[in-house]
């Protein structure tokens, strides 16, 4: 068998988003079992879902931190501190009160205060202590929302993807690395009917500062332009423009940012209808 059309089939994408039979989930995990490079484009493709969830996270609505609040309703009750210990009332003192007696209401009203500062230290201690947790759980709770978000849309995304490649009218044309890229793959998957062109990148080298790849069309001969591969558009399958017909092989090379009018060399895949 060869391994790099069994990866280019999609067969790597099935498994790994659950959509393979068993028949087909036990044969890849056989040949994976015993091939290395097999198992690299299953880690490779696992690692590039979970990037994407990361680099397109949504924020949640901002009313969320005030419903959690609502719905956990915490109540903390913090004691405020009294000026005065006592409700003191203004009254003649006789001669019989004696000093002794009002050394001990001083000592008693300063317990008092710093037993009162003491007890309102500790409520506003767990005041905060709560505040903090309740700040994890939201920052908890609002990143698994981004995430399920986020993975939603790309299942949605590869069961379209995997929808186009049933098609019976499209042709799959593998890509395969040139001497400046050996190990790069990629597969175009062209509509002879309707001339739209869709491109699934299985293994590119990572572009520079600047750089994006162009895919090409050769019509008659002559490059045409068939659209530049963005940066997160590295996974899955992407659309790209309409061609003429007649096409007789693709390639892909690398450019500036922007696309170019004709192709610079060297190419990094090609492939023939």
């Amino acid at each position: 068998m060869n391994i790099q059309e069994y990866i280019s089939s999609g067969i790597v994408e099935s498994y790994v988003l659950g959509l393979a039979s068993n028949e087909e989930r036990a044969e890849f995990e056989q040949l994976a079992a015993a091939n290395a490079e097999l198992m690299r484009a299953k880690e490779a493709f696992e690692i590039s879902l979970q990037q994407h969830a990361f680099d397109n996270a949504v924020p949640p609505p901002a009313s969320l931190k005030q419903k959690i609040w609502d719905d956990i309703k915490l109540e903390i009750a913090v004691l405020p501190v009294a000026d005065k210990p006592f409700n003191e009332t203004r009254q003649s003192v006789t001669p019989v009160r004696t000093m002794g007696f009002a050394k001990f209401l001083a000592a008693a009203s300063i317990i008092l205060l710093i037993g009162s500062t003491l007890l309102n230290f500790y409520f506003y201690s767990q005041y905060k202590s709560s505040v903090a947790k309740l700040d994890e759980l939201i920052a908890s709770n609002q990143q698994f929302a981004a995430n399920s978000n986020v993975m939603q849309t790309k299942l949605q995304q590869y069961e379209r993807s995997f929808e186009l490649m049933k098609d019976p009218a499209m042709a799959v044309v593998t890509m395969k690395g040139e001497p400046v890229a050996p190990s790069s793959l990629t597969t175009v998957y062209w509509n002879k009917q309707s001339n739209d062109v869709y491109l699934l990148v299985n293994e590119l080298p990572k572009p520079g500062a600047g750089k994006q790849y162009q895919l090409w069309a050769i019509v008659d001969g002559v490059p045409v332009d068939a659209g530049i591969l963005s940066r997160n558009e590295a996974t899955g399958l992407v659309k790209m423009k309409t061609i003429p017909k007649g096409a007789q092989a693709f390639a892909i090379t690398l450019e500036n940012t922007g696309g170019s009018k004709t192709p610079t060399m060297p190419i990094y895949v090609v492939g023939k209808t």
